[in-house]
């Protein structure tokens, strides 16, 4: 293992409680946020795929479905989509003995599993597990690593695969875990641009490559396969982008008829929020999408010392100190204009 002479990396005693349930543990579910990213992704499956090779029954089930541009993953490990008709999920849920979520840190983010996973771990019968990097977790699992000096998910489960790999003895890295924890490091550092991008992530993404992530091949997947229809969305919205007070805010809002009429997706919209964010007087971005169901999905960008996560977690939601998310439970007309005033408000006083 790479050990870092930059910044703090948890070593193999402080990975133990994690490590003594995965050991213990037979039957197990991973799972990650609503509208899944490459973080939760890769995480889940580079993590699935070295349990699967230590003799554990695993299934990676998730509350929403896999956006188009990290479908690859897919071939890597099986990703099951949950609601509550998938029969077969349910029943994954009810045997299994320890669910890992990975990416979150707040029982909500679960969306459809929380329901079954809470009940399940009322009457004792499974261990709830939580790997994540985000501030402000949630006490709601029965062991939780929770590290927001971390600049993704990836970069904690890696430390606990080689932790793991000590514990047991053997290699447990293959080209196909480090393939996918390089998705879920380089897509939640921005690919490599981030603030939390430390000299040892570098040195990380390094030796993935070094035991076969391709990191070309898995940039041009991500970000350059963009459907016609993702497109037609993104030029609809950047026409639609409003820049308020005095150039500091970035405002767009992303109604269903813009959705349809594009005839695009809802996980289409999340590469959008990085434009609001490329004028140099923005302080702060905020997107917002109307969803099917008549609530609103929120995502906050920020610069310098501005903790858009406390905005965030005002609704109920959460995130890191620059990017962070909600969602309202009220129409989209009520969301917009409470969250304008806030916005200033908290601008101010930030």
């Amino acid at each position: 293992m790479i050990i870092s002479e930059y910044g703090r990396t948890l070593n193999t005693e402080e990975w133990s409680p994690v490590i003594d349930v995965l050991l213990d543990g037979e039957q197990f579910v991973l799972t990650t946020h609503e509208n899944s990213d490459g973080d939760g992704l890769g995480s889940e499956v580079a993590l699935a795929l070295v349990l699967k090779s230590l003799g554990k029954e695993v299934s990676v089930v998730n509350p929403t479905e896999v956006p188009p541009n990290y479908q690859f993953l897919k071939r890597l490990y099986p990703i099951a989509l949950f609601d509550n008709k998938s029969e077969e999920a349910i029943q994954e849920l009810s045997i299994c003995d320890v669910v890992v979520l990975l990416d979150a840190n707040l029982r909500d983010r679960m969306g459809s599993l929380w329901p079954h996973v809470g009940f399940s771990k009322e009457l004792g019968s499974l261990k709830l597990v939580c790997v994540d990097h985000h501030l402000e977790p949630d006490d709601f699992t029965d062991v939780m690593v929770c590290e927001n000096y971390a600049s993704s998910t990836g970069e904690l489960v890696y430390g606990l695969i080689y932790a793991l790999q000590e514990r047991v003895g053997r290699n447990l890295f293959t080209p196909e875990v480090a393939e996918a924890l390089y998705v879920a490091v380089m897509t939640d550092t921005g690919s490599f641009r981030f603030p939390k991008t430390t000299p040892y992530v570098y040195q990380l993404a390094g030796d993935l490559v070094s035991k076969g992530a391709d990191s070309s091949e898995i940039y041009d997947r991500i970000y350059n396969s963009l459907t016609s229809n993702a497109l037609k969305l993104l030029g609809a919205a950047l026409s639609a982008i409003t820049i308020l007070d005095n150039g500091e805010i970035s405002w767009l809002f992303i109604s269903q008829d813009m959705i349809k009429s594009t005839e695009s997706k809802l996980f289409d919209t999340d590469l959008i929020i990085q434009y609001l964010l490329s004028v140099p007087s923005v302080r702060i971005a905020v997107l917002m999408v109307e969803m099917q169901d008549g609530r609103t999905k929120a995502s906050f960008r920020s610069r310098g010392a501005i903790y858009v996560n406390q905005l965030a977690k005002k609704y109920g939601g959460g995130g890191h100190m620059n990017a962070a998310g909600c969602l309202f439970q009220f129409s989209s007309d009520k969301a917009q204009k409470i969250l304008l005033e806030d916005v200033r408000l908290f601008l101010k006083q930030s």
